[in-house]
């Protein structure tokens, strides 16, 4: 038998190895009840809202959003989707000028909208199984 070894048949057994190391992980972490499958749900479609401005003149925001949710609590969510998008559409539409102006503001927006969202689902279904709202896009005019 030959000490060498192709180099195809290495990464075979790197493959292999990666796979069987994931899935111990996966099954030690699903024992532990620890490390949830975390799931992303696209919110379509996009968000176009009047919001606060400063001016007589009307502000906009036009924003692509998903959802970072649990794999178990998925189905929560899309089957209170108009929730979802009510709070949503209400709490942007809130926004003043300066809370969506700038990195740190959006930041901000951020959060809260998934407290905002959080709070309409729990009033509902007295679940809050929103992790976090992320934002793909946020055009402001």
């Amino acid at each position: 038998m030959s000490l060498m070894m192709s180099l195809s048949n290495k990464m075979r057994i790197l493959a292999l190895s990666c796979a069987f190391c994931a899935t111990s992980l996966n099954v030690y972490a699903a024992e532990e009840g620890e490390a949830p499958v975390p799931t992303y749900i696209e919110l379509k479609p996009n968000f176009v809202v009047n919001h606060v401005g400063d001016e007589t003149r009307l502000k906009y925001i036009k924003t692509s959003i998903s959802i970072r949710t649990d794999m178990s609590k998925k189905e929560l969510i899309e089957a209170n989707m108009p929730l979802v998008r009510d709070a949503l559409v209400m709490f942007l539409s809130s926004r003043t000028t300066e809370q969506v102006t700038g990195a740190i503001a959006r930041e901000k927006t951020r959060e809260e909208a998934a407290v905002a969202v959080n709070s309409a689902l729990k009033e509902e279904t007295g679940a809050e199984p929103v992790k976090d709202i992320l934002f793909a896009s946020f055009v402001t005019q």
